[in-house]
């Protein structure tokens, strides 16, 4: 994810006799513009390695199950404390509830970024969609994984879905 940031640049100025002089500009602030808003959340979740970024491989996740906790989520990602620590680059699959509501499973991600802190480890996880994963995995791996695996888009799409059509039954 792509990180832009701006810097914000003030002026003094002078005003005499209906005249006014800039002085030299100074640095305020800096500004991180993120491409989705983020949702601070504390919420359980669930891990399955798919990929090692060392290569090793397990298509359905039977191994390497972790859990966690969701510290903040947007639509480009989550970031996650585990108590066990996962690599940049690793392919995962994730569970996790919304609200308290909605089970959202199946859900593919990249990690980005892992960070130690106290013990345990901050990871930044980007959502991919299955399109995305053949820029990550050969095809013949990606023929192995179960076809319920998806981006996060098309879950949520799915959950709306469920939710538009129980709606519509009550009307």
């Amino acid at each position: 994810m792509t990180h832009r940031g701006r810097t914000r640049f003030i002026q003094d100025v002078t005003a005499q006799d209906g005249a006014v002089t800039g002085g030299k500009p100074f640095k305020v602030q800096r500004e991180d513009k993120r491409r989705f808003v983020r949702l601070e959340i504390s919420s359980p979740m669930a891990m399955r390695k798919i990929k090692q970024a060392g290569g090793q491989f397990w298509p359905t996740g039977e191994r390497h199950v972790i859990d966690g906790v969701i510290l903040n989520i947007s639509a480009g990602g989550v970031l996650v404390e585990l108590d066990q620590s996962v690599d940049e680059g690793d392919i995962v699959s994730m569970r996790f509830t919304l609200q308290e509501q909605e089970t959202i499973d199946n859900v593919l991600g990249h990690v980005k970024r892992t960070d130690v802190d106290s013990g345990t480890f901050l990871v930044g996880i980007e959502f991919i969609s299955r399109e995305r994963l053949y820029d990550l995995m050969s095809q013949d791996q990606i023929d192995l994984l179960p076809e319920s695996l998806n981006g996060f888009n098309e879950r949520i799409r799915e959950v709306l879905g469920k939710y538009v059509q129980l709606e519509r039954t009550r009307a």
